[in-house]
């Protein structure tokens, strides 16, 4: 058979330039579908749409084609919007914003070469393109801008104004800077401003606030929501809503709270659906489509499915809603039906792709009896030997036979694979084989280009493909990464990683009426920023009140000597005196509990550093394919935990380490790595938990993540038959159990090992006294890695560097980031949808009341409202036992729908659990909301958090702000900001133990972070640094004004900011950060960098006050001043010096007619000179004795 028979290519093209309308294809899949659809476009001109049944289909394909396509054609995609009206729920916003953004660049013609899309999302219903584009501001380089007219645009197109601009759909305006993140872009975009005219565009950083490079000259901004609440599009929609409510008898009273918000510019609650009133008449997505597209559908039968699927749930959907009295619009109100899609369709070229394939007796291959059909060969035969050889010592032999079968056919194969570390992995290990391995990239190369002379052999590639293909016809093979290793996860966009000091971020949070801690004068609480005249000159002051209504007036230059207090939210601290004792004696017993704390760690450390153990081998080509096997990506977080644990057991001393990350961040993953090592050593491992349900999940986890390497693996635990459990026991002391997983009956005499080498224990803080001192034996003996959920603050992990091994995961993986989380009333409806939609996909459901007295009645409620659902109830004031066999039973699947209290908020996890609803979440607080929502999304399974409250009117401000938060960061890495102090406490006592968890608590986090920090170098016999912050009276405004930086929150952080540089060069770093997010800077803020420079240079000289006078400069020093005598008497006795020293001792330096002029720039000078002579090696040494 030719190249041509095998892959027709040619014939579809002339069918298509031959003005055939339908050609209906067989025998492409969806792994050859991205290479088929790439190569189409590369010889046509005109744009192709790729349509798939549903919207996984359409990301899987979208992520194919970027890969297939390579560099040479642009991919664009239409998402669907996955909310349905008649549910009471909101649709994801990201979501909205995607299809806005998307149907914009096709309204203005500039679509991409490809476009990405199911057969579900043309259907919806969208407001017309004259419209849109009506809405749409533009923005040129070089224009006029009338700002006034901007600003109402963008408010009106649904864009919100904020501080500071991180997320899509924002704007914020400051001076001359105008910052806008459109939904058309993949970063923000900052407008600099001459006057009224647009001087540049550039991108922005959301994280680090930066700008980052020039942006195209001309900005579109869609709207960022379809309901456009301008006064026509109002006028029409309470119309539409007075009619839905006339439709089902609702008098007007009762929806009069929904027309208030409306006629104010408010979205309600529900808004959405009522989106097709807004407008005069709509039109379809479908209707977007470039008229001289070619449409190439995938599986074009199972799409008409769905579309029918579709129509069918939104027409229940509307029926019920009639049924029920509820407001509601026609189901063609909202989508096209499944012939009025057809009808769209028909009108322009389309490719029929039929992935259903039925092979004759003669191996032919069967489609549409007019189908052209493609034989494209899967690689079957070489996954499937892949899999039986997935156990063996070499496991990628068959892999290495293939690709050289192939090398000599002429074929080259391309593996490509999501990550680096992959790539890397694999290169190396099939280089241990003999295959010639190159690499390559999207930017070279594409599928459908022929071989380079080089391309021989493996060529690896950072990339992703659904299913592998070869066509040995036109020299290419691809085999994916899921085909070689087993199923992997999808790779989604990484999380950005928030940097910072996190008690600076703390203070962009610090509202009036907070608790902070001064060093010197204890816990007060936060006035206000003031503006206080001194003299002739302004200044910024940050008010703290102490006991007895006591002010203190602190310069902003000084705030590194304040911190928001990080106390437990249930923690109730007295406020301090003002100049009082209480303050100072805390401060003593917290410092002493420090110093003991840092001792016996450092005793501890020592002890082991002295120990010598068993000296696991280092990691070999089958550990390493062992690792490629993991179905998930690593983040950076995990595999240096991974380098940490297996540094840790090679070494000869014992290992000791502490894993600290939330559950589901990929600790037992790091532990799986561990236990491989160990087992291939021929070592025993130990994995102790403290409950039988854990012990149950770990299990399982082990057992299928251990399957295909013979290693056996047993549960010890009540769970097990008295007789299987006895066994267990005997085969474990005669070396036929490699893992051993349970709860403390493996610590009693009855559990013997042959030869243990690794103990991991989870959650050890849980386990009684009697265990811990089992445990503390065990350590001396074999290497030892303890997992704990709690985060561990991360200056804590600073502090304790090099005295306590410590490994911390505070990534979370980019597939634990999808969670959907809905705000909605807490009706019949909402709850009853939330559940069958979970259960009706085989998944399980939490319900979170976290009131024990009305808990029954609400599961009651739930069984009432679902009758289908397997209902159980836990709470912890049940017995022990049975709240274990409730959980236990819920694990197990026994019950579909777990109704608890806040019992499950950590250390369950359930795969199958992937819906979460929280009761009254307006009574919860931030962390708590973060750690219930962490409980779902953890498998390959979309997670729904459904926030359930009142009604908008029963919300107070503090709550509204709380959902706001939770539901806006959905992808908790992308700038994430829930201040988890409670958590971090409850890290912080599990590390250093209760007592001093109650001094953590008095002082705040911050305060004994440093006190610890200073025992730990005292008893290493480091120097002690000396802490001084210099009183700076410079007599000028220096401050950041109200007009260049609005917010106060703002302003307060940028404060604290330049308070805790430490040195020059990081005053400057923040002033140019400053200047390009704010624009250009008035007088008083270069002041008041002056004053940061200045401040840094005094500290660094241990002086504790520079007094600047019109005529001289005076400074006082801290005894340890490296300005010792000899430098001073050194500068005094100079002929024409301008320093003196008068009586008091104080260092005096008398200003010249000429320096008057520029003072604070002779001011620098004068510190510049005095720390040159400061750190000259014989000025030092003088200084020393």
């Amino acid at each position: 058979m030719t190249e041509n028979e095998r892959y027709p290519i040619e014939k579809v093209i002339n069918d298509i330039e031959t003005g055939t309308k339908r050609v209906e294809l067989s025998g492409i899949d969806r792994g050859s579908m991205a290479l088929f659809v790439a190569e189409l476009k590369s010889r046509l001109s005109t744009p192709i749409i790729a349509i798939t049944p549903l919207e996984s289909d359409a990301r899987r394909l979208l992520r194919d084609i970027v890969f297939s396509a390579g560099s040479n054609v642009s991919v664009g995609h239409i998402p669907r919007v996955d909310a349905s009206p008649y549910g009471h729920l909101s649709p994801d916003r990201q979501s909205v914003m995607g299809l806005l953004a998307a149907l914009t660049s096709m309204a203005w013609e500039s679509w991409q070469d490809v476009i990405v899309t199911s057969a579900v999302a043309l259907t919806r219903r969208v407001m017309p393109s004259d419209v849109l584009l009506d809405h749409s501001y533009l923005i040129d380089a070089g224009q006029e801008l009338n700002r006034s007219g901007c600003l109402r645009a963008l408010a009106d197109s649904g864009y919100r104004a904020v501080s500071v601009v991180e997320d899509r759909g924002t704007f914020a305006i400051r001076g001359g800077i105008i910052d806008i993140f459109p939904p058309t872009g993949s970063a923000p975009v900052r407008l600099e401003l001459w006057g009224d005219e647009v001087e540049s565009i550039r991108y922005f950083d959301p994280v680090t606030q930066r700008t980052t490079e020039a942006a195209p000259d001309q900005l579109i901004l869609p709207p960022v929501r379809e309901e456009l609440l301008i006064d026509a599009s109002k006028k029409r929609a309470r119309q539409g809503i007075l009619d839905a409510a006339a439709e089902v008898g609702m008098p007007t009273r009762k929806v009069q709270a929904m027309l208030d918000d409306l006629s104010n510019g408010i979205p309600f609650m529900g808004i959405e659906a009522f989106r097709p009133a807004f407008y005069s008449e709509t039109t379809a997505v479908a209707d977007y489509l470039p008229e001289n597209a070619i449409l190439v559908h995938l599986d074009p039968m199972a799409a008409s499915e769905a579309v029918s699927n579709q129509w069918d749930e939104f027409s229940r959907g509307r029926e019920g809603a009639l049924a029920d009295g509820r407001l509601s619009l026609p189901a063609d109100a909202h989508i096209l039906n499944p012939n009025e899609l057809k009808a769209r369709l028909d009108i322009r070229v389309q490719l029929r792709c039929h992935t259903l394939q039925i092979v004759d007796e003669l191996g032919a291959v069967e489609g549409p009896d007019d189908a052209i059909k493609f034989e494209i060969p899967r690689n079957t035969e070489l996954t499937n030997a892949l899999a039986r050889a997935r156990g063996e010592r070499t496991p990628l032999k068959p892999l290495a036979i293939w690709v050289r079968q192939q090398t000599e056919n002429g074929v080259r194969t391309i593996i490509p694979c999501r990550q680096e570390t992959q790539l890397d992995r694999l290169e190396r290990l099939l280089k241990n084989f003999g295959i010639p391995v190159s690499r390559s990239s999207a930017d070279e190369m594409n599928l459908y280009s022929p071989p380079r002379p080089d391309q021989v052999g493996a060529v690896l590639m950072r990339g992703d493909l659904s299913d592998g293909f070869h066509l040995p016809s036109r020299g290419i093979a691809v085999v994916t990464e899921n085909e070689i290793f087993g199923r992997r996860a999808p790779k989604r966009k990484a999380p950005a990683r928030e940097s910072g000091n996190p008690f600076i971020r703390d203070f962009k949070e610090l509202k009036e009426d907070d608790l902070v801690v001064h060093a010197d004068h204890g816990i007060g609480r936060y006035v206000g920023l003031k503006k206080l005249s001194m003299g002739a000159f302004e200044n910024d002051f940050l008010v703290v009140e102490f006991a007895g209504n006591d002010k203190l007036y602190l310069p902003v230059y000084k705030l590194g000597r304040l911190q928001k207090y990080s106390g437990s939210s249930q923690a109730n601290p007295k406020v301090d005196k003002l100049g009082g004792t209480a303050w100072q004696k805390v401060r003593a017993k917290a410092r002493q509990a420090a110093e003991e704390d840092a001792l016996a760690m450092l005793d501890l450390y020592a002890k082991r550093e002295l120990a010598v153990g068993y000296s696991f081998s280092p990691p070999d080509d089958f550990f390493r394919t062992f690792e490629a096997t993991f179905p998930f990506e690593e983040t950076p977080d995990q595999l240096q935990c991974i380098e940490e644990v297996v540094a840790d057991m090679v070494s000869p001393r014992p290992m000791d380490r502490l894993l600290c990350g939330d559950v589901g961040f990929g600790k037992t993953e790091v532990a799986l790595r561990a236990t491989m090592k160990a087992v291939l050593d021929g070592k025993q491992v130990c994995i102790l938990v403290p409950t039988t349900v854990l012990a149950l999940q770990h299990f399982k986890t082990f057992s299928d993540r251990l399957a295909d390497y013979a290693i056996d693996v047993r549960l010890f635990s009540r769970l097990v038959p008295s007789k299987q459990a006895k066994i267990n026991l005997q085969d474990l002391s005669d070396a036929k159990v490699d893992v051993a997983v349970g709860t403390h009956l493996l610590l009693g005499k009855t559990a013997q090992f042959s030869d243990l080498g690794l103990l991991i224990l989870d959650e050890e803080h849980r386990f009684g006294v009697k265990h811990k001192e089992r445990l503390k034996a065990l350590r001396a003996q074999v290497d030892v890695l303890a997992m704990t959920a709690t985060p561990i603050p991360r200056t804590l992990q600073m502090s304790l560097s090099g005295i306590r091994d410590l490994s911390v995961i505070t990534t979370p993986p980019v597939d634990r980031l999808s969670v959907k989380t809905y705000v909605c009333r807490a009706t019949d409806d909402v709850a009853r949808d939330a559940i069958i939609r979970e259960l009706s996909r085989g998944g399980q459901v939490f319900f979170v009341h976290n009131r024990v007295q009305s808990i029954e009645n609400r599961a009651a409620w739930l069984s009432s409202l679902v009758p289908e659902a397997r209902i159980v109830v836990g709470h912890g004031q049940m017995e022990p036992s049975r709240l274990e066999n409730v959980m236990l039973d819920f694990t197990e699947g026994r019950f579909n729908v777990l109704v608890a209290t806040t019992i499950i908020e950590s250390g369950i996890d359930i795969p199958t659990a992937n819906t979460i609803l929280v009761d009254q979440a307006d009574r919860f607080g931030l962390a708590q909301l973060y750690q219930l929502r962490g409980r779902v999304g953890r498998s390959r399974e979309r997670g729904y958090c459904y926030l359930l409250v009142a009604g908008q009117a029963a919300l107070d401000k503090d709550a509204r702000a709380r959902l706001a938060v939770i539901q806006k960061f959905t992808e908790l890495g992308s700038g994430f900001h829930v201040a988890s102090h409670d958590l971090e406490l409850r890290g912080a006592g599990e590390l250093l133990g209760t007592r001093q968890k109650g001094h953590v608590q008095a002082v705040g986090l911050e305060t004994y972070t440093q006190l610890l920090d200073d025992a730990v170098r005292q008893l290493r016999g480091q120097p002690q640094p000396v802490h001084v912050d210099p009183d700076i009276n410079l007599q000028i405004n220096a401050r950041i004004p109200d007009d260049y930086v609005p917010e106060t929150s703002v302003r307060l952080m940028l404060y604290k900011r330049l308070a805790n540089a430490n040195d020059e060069d990081r005053v400057v770093q923040i002033a140019e950060e400053m200047v390009d997010r704010f624009g250009s800077p008035p007088q008083m803020f270069e002041n008041l960098i002056d004053v940061m420079r200045i401040r840094t240079l005094a500290r660094k000289l241990l002086m504790t006050t520079v007094d600047h006078g019109p005529r001289q400069m005076t400074f006082t020093f801290h005894p340890d001043t490296p300005v010792g005598p000899e430098i001073i008497f050194g500068l005094i006795g100079q002929p024409t010096s301008q320093w003196r020293v008068p009586a008091d001792f104080r260092l005096v330096y008398l200003l010249s007619g000429e320096e008057r002029k520029n003072s604070i720039q002779s001011l620098r000078i004068c510190l510049q000179v005095l720390a040159e002579l400061a750190t000259e090696p014989k000025a030092k040494e003088r200084t020393e004795q």
